[in-house]
């Protein structure tokens, strides 16, 4: 019987997986900056929040 190596093992990253995780990066950012862009549209607008006079 083989005895496990202590220690966390994992094989190698291909290269589908370095892709995947480019693509998901770069849209979890477009999302992030779209989010922004919409919020702060409402104050640039005037149109939620009112400020005062």
């Amino acid at each position: 019987m083989t005895r496990a190596k202590p220690g966390i093992s994992s094989e190698p990253v291909t290269n589908a997986q370095v892709i995947f995780a480019i693509a998901l990066g770069s849209i979890t950012l477009l999302i992030t900056f779209f989010a922004l862009y919409v919020a702060s549209s409402t104050l640039w607008g005037n149109r939620w929040i009112r400020r005062g006079r």
